[in-house]
C-alpha cells in the first residue's frame, strides 16, 4: 500500500488556495432554484434570477445581491 488515504481528493491546483466563495463557479440546477424561492416565500416583485450558468457571486446584475442558499436553510 502506498500509504495514500483514498478518501482524501486530489486538488487540481496543487500549492494553490482553492477558490473563495466570491469565485466558485454557482452549480444550481434551476428546479432547486425555483424551490428555494417557493419554499422561502419570495415576491414576484422581488425579481429573484436563477444564475446564469458558470457565474460567481460577484456576476449579480446591478441593482441586484447575490444570497446564499445556506443563510435559509
Amino acid at each position: 500500500m502506498s500509504g495514500a488515504n483514498p478518501s482524501t481528493k486530489k486538488r487540481r491546483n496543487k500549492g494553490k488556495n482553492p477558490p473563495g466563495p466570491d469565485q466558485a463557479t454557482i452549480g444550481w440546477k434551476e428546479e432547486e432554484f425555483h424551490n428555494l424561492v417557493r419554499e422561502m416565500g419570495f415576491l414576484p416583485d422581488w425579481g429573484a434570477q436563477f444564475p446564469t450558468p458558470g457565474s460567481t457571486a460577484m456576476d449579480a446584475p446591478p441593482d441586484y445581491i447575490t444570497l446564499y442558499v445556506a443563510f435559509f436553510r
